[in-house]
């Protein structure tokens, strides 16, 4: 495009074109890593970059998200010619760190690289979330060679994107990994990836690799073996399980609330067997929603603090006995922490809390260990189930009924669940909507995926690329529009891999939920909402067809809702559905009922 006085090339031309100039290079690039393989295939080496990209294969993270760059370029190439590894290029760093969130939530593993400096430091809060919530990205980082090194700190003269310290990206991805490691020479390289694969697959939680850009083609030893990954037991978990069942025999009131290291450690059938033996009833984590089928006997709901439906909230709350196993607590778990260090019996990370005292103990283990206790079911404690049902309407009987009109958050939510069946992953974003999913009918063989407790708005439109390709099955979006505008250019990526995505956005101009935790008065009719947190209004149905949808609609009823969803299940590709929301509108269970 040339430049003229009255025309400027754009960001986004510059973009544009800068992409094409790396696809077309890109078999150039593809046909020298191969040779350079078949070189070194006789000599039992291979180039860091295809080592990385073949070990990870290996592990089950055969996809590489990002954006490419100089200093990564290699690992793509790599990535492209392995056989069974394929790349999935994202419309920016962050949406590249949410989809390969949402792909290790599924899959157990997933790989992520992009530019080093400003790519890699806008995936930081990703990263941070997937430590929390023990999701086990491997991130994989081009750094600056020996001799940038040697420039900036003798010359003053700053490599690409650097900040002018030696380390930064490897000093910050230190705080939010489990392990963070240089290669500072070829003969590193197969160490501290292994070392790093290892890591992330025993803890379950995101790892950071850094390789020299100018050691990509390096040959390094390709003969590594198995990973050491299984997490070991401590010898202390037959012990503890005869405490735990005593504790939950001479329970009047016991319950088991179940979390996401269930699903992390591949423990569901372990769990299952263990809800059976004990016949009380059981709750989950919002995080852990559907860790175990739904349909499993004793089920009573999910738990979330003080904004549970009641009749969930009360049978925490009166329960002398509470284990939970594999729980990540974020701050709505605080009460059940704090009132009584007596009740709550907690394994979880390698610990089990009980009574004051901390044992180490792995969660399989436990559940093993428990599993194979002797312990006699009374009928009083699975009596004790509150739930007539398992639809939307059934789980919240318990919520006062209130006059409402249109799509509101409740409506809206009972609307999606009915809508629901096996074909689908739901994932819901971090904003009001978020209470009632709690209730969503997920069918049993269902995924669920939220960020409840790192909550961080706009995490759901990115994942759904990495749970669509983790999963098989088609991803349905709950998404608030604050969130929304956070990742909305994660459509293009979704249009671009042809995902069948059904993305609904809730639609009512405003941070709903800053609102509701600075000013709630205003959802009761008190004035006018926070200045700050209003949004400027999208035409979403415009923004989907521009970046690659076919099918989309805005709605503003319930009835326009069933409609659109009821066309989304046939087509062909994404869908986006934006519903109106009534903007002074809560959940139930969140409305306060004057003094």
């Amino acid at each position: 495009m040339p430049f003229h006085d009255n025309a400027f090339f754009s960001r986004r031309a510059f973009l544009q074109a800068s992409a094409s100039a790396v696809l077309s290079a890109q078999a150039t690039l593809e046909t020298r890593v191969a040779l350079a393989e078949t070189a070194a295939s006789t000599k039992g080496t291979a180039s860091a970059a295809r080592y990385v990209a073949n070990r990870l294969t290996q592990h089950g993270a055969d996809i590489l998200f990002g954006v490419p760059g100089a200093t990564c370029d290699p690992l793509f190439a790599a990535a492209a010619s392995t056989n069974g590894m394929s790349v999935v290029v994202a419309s920016s760093d962050l949406e590249a760190g949410y989809a390969a969130d949402g792909f290790a939530r599924i899959r157990g593993l997933s790989a992520l690289s992009v530019t080093y400096g400003v790519g890699t430091m806008s995936l930081i809060g990703v990263v941070a979330g997937a430590y929390a919530e023990r999701s086990p990205i491997v991130i994989v980082n081009g750094g600056p060679t020996r001799l940038d090194l040697k420039l900036q700190n003798e010359h003053q003269t700053l490599f690409s994107h650097s900040t002018g310290r030696e380390r930064s990206d490897l000093t910050m991805f230190r705080e939010v990994t489990a392990y963070a490691e240089r290669a500072e020479s070829r003969e590193r390289v197969p160490r501290v990836v292994d070392e790093a694969l290892a890591t992330a697959l025993r803890e379950r939680r995101p790892v950071y690799i850094e390789i020299p850009k100018d050691m990509w083609d390096a040959d390094v030893n390709s003969s590594g073996g198995a990973l050491a990954v299984a997490p070991q037991p401590s010898g202390h978990e037959g012990a503890v399980a005869t405490r735990v069942i005593e504790r939950i025999g001479s329970a009047k009131r016991p319950l088991l609330l179940l979390g996401i290291e269930i699903q992390r450690y591949g423990l569901t059938k372990q769990a299952i067997a263990l809800v059976r033996k004990l016949g009380i009833p059981y709750t989950t984590t919002m995080l852990a929603k559907a860790v175990i089928p739904e349909s499993t006997a004793g089920f009573a709901g999910v738990y979330i603090g003080a904004n549970s439906v009641p009749a969930v909230r009360e049978l925490v709350d009166q329960s002398d006995a509470v284990l939970a196993l594999g729980c990540v607590f974020g701050r709505q778990y605080r009460e059940l922490a704090t009132r009584s260090a007596k009740a709550l019996v907690s394994a979880s990370g390698g610990m089990l809390r009980m009574g004051g005292e901390s044992t180490p103990a792995f969660l399989g283990a436990l559940i093993d260990a428990l599993n194979d206790q002797s312990y006699t079911a009374r009928p009083e404690h699975a009596a004790r189930n509150p739930l007539s049902g398992r639809d939307y309407t059934a789980r919240r009987k318990s919520v006062p009924k209130r006059e409402s009109n249109g799509a509101t958050y409740d409506a809206v939510l009972g609307t999606i669940s009915d809508f629901l069946d096996d074909s689908f992953a739901v994932l819901t974003d971090t904003s009001l909507s978020m209470y009632p999913a709690a209730d969503l009918n997920i069918p049993p063989q269902g995924t669920f995926v939220c960020n409840s407790v790192w909550q961080a708005i706009g995490f759901s439109v990115g994942a759904a690329v990495g749970v669509a390709l983790a999963s098989g099955k088609r991803p349905l979006v709950i998404c608030g529009d604050g969130g929304f505008q956070m990742t909305a250019q994660a459509l293009s990526t979704m249009a671009r891999s042809g995902l069948k995505s059904i993305v609904v956005v809730l639609d009512n101009g405003i941070y709903g939920i800053e609102q509701f935790l600075l000013e709630p008065k205003f959802f009761g009719g008190g004035g006018g909402h926070l200045s700050y947190v209003g949004l400027n209004r999208w035409s979403y149905p415009d923004l989907a067809r521009a970046l690659g949808f076919k099918q989309s609609e805005a709605v503003a009823s319930i009835a326009e809702l069933k409609g659109a969803l009821d066309k989304a299940r046939s087509a062909n590709g994404p869908v986006l559905v934006s519903v109106a929301i009534p903007q002074r509108d809560l959940p139930a269970q969140l409305v306060k009922e004057p003094a």
